[in-house]
């Protein structure tokens, strides 16, 4: 069956009527039911468009594909401010290793590197943890 923009615009609406709202997911719904229909033999599009939600497991499935797809960029959010707390630790560590040095070897600017130390902790790590115990917070409940 050949498709039309109306086809494509309905299935579209369908699919925002039903409460899938991330762009890229609708997309490809949009694209894979497209596919499926125009791939069949009938001409009733009503009749294929139903087939082809039972096969894609329905409107409960296409939200939870939205909810999988939520999570995932949630957890990449959290994998990438965990890599920033880590270099900022990291950091940390090394200036308080060095301010130690200069300290133990009564060297200039060994308070210096100790107030780097500090500042990072408390201007990024600090805010960077607080913010990501937020959003994970946010995204428990919902």
């Amino acid at each position: 069956m050949e498709l039309s923009e109306k086809h494509i615009a309905f299935i579209e609406n369908s699919l925002a009527l039903y409460g899938v709202e991330n762009k890229d997911l609708k997309e490809d719904l949009v694209d894979h039911i497209c596919t499926y229909i125009e791939n069949q033999d009938a001409d009733d599009f009503n009749m294929l468009y139903q087939q082809a939600l039972q096969k894609f497991g329905g409107y409960t499935s296409f939200q939870n594909l939205q909810l999988e797809t939520h999570h995932q960029k949630l957890a990449k959010q959290i994998i990438t401010v965990n890599k920033l707390k880590f270099s900022a630790g990291f950091i940390v560590i090394l200036l308080l290793v060095m301010s130690l040095v200069f300290q133990m070897m009564q060297w200039p600017y060994a308070n210096a590197w100790l107030l780097g130390a500090i500042l990072i902790s408390v201007l990024i790590i600090l805010p960077v943890h607080f913010y990501a115990n937020y959003k994970k917070s946010i995204h428990k409940y919902s």
